[in-house]
């Protein structure tokens, strides 16, 4: 008995936190996940999965009384839920539950458990029911509309989704929703593939108002904008990015040329170039206006203004660039060519290993742009990643849901 006892040694210490969570006020299920995570980095943890049988049936025969040992119970329903024993933590919250002379706390408490169990073993309607319940009470309404939005945005329910991040703004009362955002934006992309224009402006429309910052629904307004081949509001749609957040500028200075072009502009394309790279020293836009001098006066042209910008900085696109006009500015024999070019295809493949995007929260790494971290779940967290410094670390726009 007394080895088992002392197996039962990080349930006792995180139930113990538990209690004095609850007795200062904190939240319940804030103070279990606390309690249950420093349970787990105790020296014993490995007995704990190992043992969890000895435990579990010791603890039904302590556990008479549900009422004085709750905390025990709710703690090592979270240990064996974490240790992978799911059957073991729903059977415990199950019976939990089914006992009398609970509060109307302690029942909220269980529930919300439970909830959480059947989420771990992917039993997602399960959860989604439990949640569901708990959506109005005062202890666990946030948690459980947060857990909501996750199954949620898993299954890609976006209509679902959205309506959790709405009830959710009564927590977070006057601060821009980029969640709310971004939902909306899913669901303007789903119009915009059914070919349902005016739907998906309303849902961009509505976006913008949840989040003046979002840069994908003015992106998309955009995208709208040039198939109408309204050039004119597309461009002020594009330009309006840097207002926004100046890290998504490479994304938006390559399609601003098609803008300028059908609206006979070329200079004012170079002009707006030259000023995003002198005021973010964006290195997309020094290589566009590289490319744009050579149509314009030739290679040579190219490679001095490049030489130039390799004085400040350096990086491998820069340099790779400024090889390839450099070589086509000049007479090179045979031999030096062909080292030239070799030289210019090993280049190639260091720069195809870059992977050009970068999440600033959790450092998740992608050749394409998401604006959902597929890491750590949160929205436009995910931004160009500029060669020649990294990634920008700007402010994550939303905490993961």
């Amino acid at each position: 008995m007394l080895e088992l006892l002392t197996l039962l040694l990080p349930v006792a210490a995180a139930s113990g936190w538990y209690a004095a969570a609850r007795h200062h006020g904190r939240n319940l299920s804030a103070g279990l996940n606390d309690g249950l995570q420093r349970a787990y980095q105790t020296p014993t943890d490995t007995a704990i999965g190992a043992r969890a049988d000895e435990a579990f049936h010791l603890l039904r025969q302590i556990a008479d009384s549900s009422a004085k040992t709750l905390e025990l119970q709710l703690a090592l329903g979270g240990l064996l839920r974490r240790s992978g024993e799911l059957s073991k933590a729903i059977e415990l919250h199950e019976r939990l539950h089914s006992q009398p002379q609970m509060s109307d706390e302690q029942l909220h408490a269980i529930r919300f458990e439970l909830g959480m169990d059947y989420l771990s073993a992917g039993l997602l309607d399960r959860a989604e029911t439990v949640f569901a319940g708990l959506t109005a009470t005062a202890s666990h309404g946030k948690a459980s509309l947060q857990q909501m939005l996750a199954i949620y945005q898993s299954e890609k329910d976006w209509v679902r989704a959205a309506e959790c991040a709405r009830s959710l703004k009564k927590f977070d009362a006057g601060q821009r929703n980029a969640t709310l955002a971004h939902l909306l934006c899913e669901q303007a992309e789903s119009a915009i593939a059914r070919g349902e224009t005016v739907a998906a402006h309303a849902h961009l429309q509505q976006a913008l108002a949840e989040d003046p910052r979002c840069v994908r629904a003015t992106l998309l307004k955009s995208r709208l904008a040039l198939q109408r081949q309204q050039w004119a509001e597309a461009g002020t749609l594009l330009r309006s990015v840097e207002f926004q957040n100046p890290a998504f500028l490479p994304e938006v200075i390559g399609q601003l040329r098609l803008c300028h072009a059908s609206l006979r502009d070329m200079d004012g394309y170079l002009t707006y170039l030259d000023y995003v790279y002198q005021r973010y020293r964006t290195e997309a836009a020094a290589l566009l206006l590289a490319d744009e001098l050579a149509q314009r006066e030739g290679a040579p042209a190219a490679a001095s203004y490049l030489t130039g910008l390799l004085s400040e900085r350096s990086s491998l696109n820069l340099i790779r660039r400024t090889l390839h006009y450099a070589g086509a500015a000049t007479c090179i024999d045979g031999d030096c060519l062909s080292i030239l070019r070799r030289c210019l295809t090993a280049l190639d493949g260091l720069a195809s290993m870059h992977p050009g995007y970068g999440c600033v929260q959790c450092g998740y790494e992608c050749r394409e742009l998401h604006w959902h971290c597929p890491t750590c779940r949160a929205w436009e967290t995910i931004q160009p990643a500029d060669p020649g410094v990294g990634f920008s670390g700007k402010t994550p726009a939303t905490t993961p849901s």
